[in-house]
């Protein structure tokens, strides 16, 4: 559908360009549509923001191949996407870069001190660890259930909470029903989940992929701990196993368990670190240095 109304659209974003006569398109999303107004418009510069990790099957990459070659710069969030547009579509180097997107604001910070609801204050009457995301396959929230579960025949002195809606909310909700799991609490969508993030003791990421895992730098930037698994690219890249984060492999559910372990653990002096190095980590991720990084590239 997303295809289909965009190139709809075809004749009224020609529209626009003859009209406004724009020096530049920036686009994320659908980026052939703009791509194809180079046919139209050769002397117009195309720059592409790359908002995920494509998987390119037989079609995409002929689509990708024939359009996203004629943007003028590239830019994406991380290096292995870099690498693999290269590689795969055969684009020079010179014009694709690396610019990490301006997630980090102030406003996060406003909204992290808000009141938590009434009816929920009783899950932070114990330590709370936090999950973000749509109920999604990607997200991988069986993953973390069914590792909890397992936790919870030793220690089930927390709370876990996830916040999010998606296709797999019925499912999760049975999952947790069926096995008893008294203290996982589906949430639901939260216009501002940065007050429940920022009174949380870690963030738990089980995703199987991201790109780069925004909530990762907002859980950094609210000097929340983290425990993420190795998945591509984002994890795998922002986090340092026992420098700003712990990390487990993805699936593996001993490796899960140790370092839940390792940070129940770790005494106040190293979780300081933990939390210290992070935001040293997040500092490209702000406005400010995005707009310094797009104009000192493109």
């Amino acid at each position: 559908l997303i295809i289909f109304f965009s190139i709809l659209s075809l004749p009224f974003l020609a529209f626009q360009i003859f009209k406004k006569k724009p020096d530049y398109i920036i686009t994320g999303l659908v980026g052939f549509i703009p791509c194809s107004m180079k046919i139209f418009f050769p002397k117009l510069k195309l720059i592409n923001s790359i908002q995920g990790y494509p998987k390119f099957n037989f079609f995409r990459k002929i689509i990708w191949k024939i359009f996203y070659s004629k943007s003028d710069f590239l830019i994406t969030m991380t290096k292995k996407t870099r690498s693999q547009i290269i590689n795969t579509l055969s684009i020079s180097d010179k014009k694709i870069f690396v610019i990490e997107n301006p997630v980090i604001s102030r406003n996060i910070r406003i909204l992290s001190k808000k009141e938590i609801g009434e009816k929920e204050k009783f899950i932070f009457e114990k330590d709370v660890y936090c999950a973000i995301g749509r109920l999604t396959h990607q997200k991988n929230f069986f993953e973390l259930l069914k590792f909890i579960k397992k936790i919870n025949t030793q220690n089930n002195n927390f709370n876990l909470i996830i916040i999010g809606e998606g296709e797999q909310k019925k499912s999760l909700q049975n999952y947790i029903l069926n096995n008893e799991l008294k203290n996982c609490f589906l949430l639901g969508f939260k216009k501002n989940p940065f007050n429940y993030l920022a009174k949380s003791k870690l963030y738990i990421s089980t995703s199987s992929w991201e790109e780069p895992g925004h909530t990762l730098l907002e859980a950094g930037y609210l000097n929340v701990p983290i425990l993420s698994s190795n998945c591509p690219n984002g994890p795998n890249e922002i986090i340092h196993n026992k420098f700003n984060g712990l990390k487990y492999e993805l699936g593996n559910k001993l490796d899960f368990m140790n370092k839940f372990e390792e940070f129940i653990n770790l005494d106040d002096d190293k979780k300081y670190s933990l939390r210290l190095n992070m935001k040293k980590s997040i500092i490209n991720y702000s406005q400010y240095r995005f707009s310094k990084n797009f104009f000192k590239n493109i």
